[in-house]
């Protein structure tokens, strides 16, 4: 009878623990998952790097975190449908000091030097608009900026 008592403890035991979360070790977890790589861009031959490219949500990245510390590269949209409707670049803070990027407009993104986590810088969707042939990107320490002269209105005869 003690036996039977014994097995029916057991067995009420064993089943009430079975809804509790089980317990894992730290170290056995997943690592995550490296982002799977796209081809939405097409680079023209001749760019300085090879620039990996992947979805993060519906945000197309520019992995430029292998990127020399400065560097051209001409991207066209690889399908008819065009171009995504939002870029991002991803690089280290203080790889390079700025991104331009020419297309229907032009942008000039600076790049942080502070902290030691990657950073994405987004491309303004003004920049690569319906239409655009190409997007230039060009990255080193210091690019100048756009000087604008005015002229004066012409006098008349």
């Amino acid at each position: 009878m003690k036996l039977l008592a014994a097995l029916v403890l057991a067995a009420g035991l064993t089943a009430g623990c079975s809804h509790l979360p089980r317990l894992s070790w730290p170290w056995a977890g997943k690592p995550a998952a490296a982002p799977i790589p796209v081809d939405e861009l097409t680079f023209a031959p001749g760019a300085s790097a090879a620039i990996p490219q992947f979805w993060q949500g519906n945000t197309l990245v520019l992995d430029m975190t292998a990127a020399p510390a400065n560097g051209t590269a001409v991207a066209t949209p690889t399908y008819a449908r065009g171009w995504p409707m939002r870029i991002a670049v991803r690089t280290w803070p203080g790889r390079f000091g700025a991104l331009e990027v020419r297309g229907a407009q032009r942008a000039l993104l600076p790049v942080t030097t502070e902290g030691t986590a990657i950073v994405e810088i987004p491309i303004p969707p003004e920049v690569h608009v319906a239409g655009t042939r190409e997007i230039a990107l060009g990255w080193g320490a210091s690019i100048a900026p756009a000087v604008f002269v005015p002229q004066a209105p012409a006098t008349p005869k």
